[in-house]
């Protein structure tokens, strides 16, 4: 079985975003039905640490979707601390030569076009979420490799600015067919952007105009996280 998804539509025009240093975390927000909440101070050192190793400042979420609750003593705690679709909980954070933030099961409206699968019979149908709704999956990349292969340009409106620039929007395709090619944004559709110097991407798994909107909310929440004093 194979992850896919619909088409998608063209962006609506969005605010024009100016990033800011050292703020306090942004407001919670609901756009389309979808909640999204401020980056935890945790979640936000590991920022600190990817600053630290460029030795610069470097793009950080500040705002983040808000995850369906699961215990660690419930039967679904198998999918917390892991990266991937499958994924539940807060966002998981790697940090190398690129940052690497991905979350799924978060909270989403009735209807909310996100991760589908291809059944056996050819049908693509939504994959369910551990709270049997719509699956959603979320990534935020800093400092990363080129776009993917599979992912195509597609136009954005001049109104949409981040950091004062129009960014670049990319529909991602369900396959790859380049061998070896991060598959973590397949499906999903893609807005990048360079901040201080450092590309940053996000995106959400789905063609829809509520996932473009997200990824411009989110780009409008990022902030330049400085490298620790100590």
């Amino acid at each position: 079985m194979t992850a896919c998804a619909s088409p998608t539509s063209a962006p609506s025009e969005g605010p024009t975003t100016t990033h800011v240093v050292n703020e306090p975390a942004p407001k919670p927000q609901i756009v389309d039905g979808v909640p999204l909440i401020p980056i935890t101070p945790g979640q936000r050192s590991k920022c600190v640490i990817f600053a630290n190793r460029l030795k610069r400042r470097v793009p950080c979420p500040g705002l983040l979707p808000k995850p369906i609750p699961v215990s660690p003593e419930s039967p679904d705690s198998s999918c917390l601390y892991i990266i991937g679709e499958t994924a539940c909980g807060p966002a998981y954070i790697t940090v190398s030569n690129t940052l690497v933030l991905s979350q799924s099961n978060f909270e989403v409206p009735p209807g909310y076009v996100g991760v589908t699968f291809q059944q056996y019979s050819g049908a693509v149908v939504p994959e369910p979420s551990v709270t049997g709704g719509p699956l959603g999956h979320f990534v935020f990349t800093t400092g990363g490799p080129k776009v993917p292969s599979y992912c195509l340009p597609m136009p954005v409106t001049k109104a949409v600015r981040i950091d004062g620039k129009v960014p670049r929007l990319y529909q991602c395709l369900d396959t790859s067919a380049v061998a070896g090619e991060l598959e973590l944004i397949i499906g999903h559709d893609l807005l990048v952007w360079d901040d201080a110097g450092v590309t940053t991407e996000v995106s959400f798994h789905g063609h829809s105009q509520v996932n473009v909107d997200l990824d411009i909310a989110v780009a409008n929440a990022t902030v330049l996280v400085p490298p620790s004093t100590t």
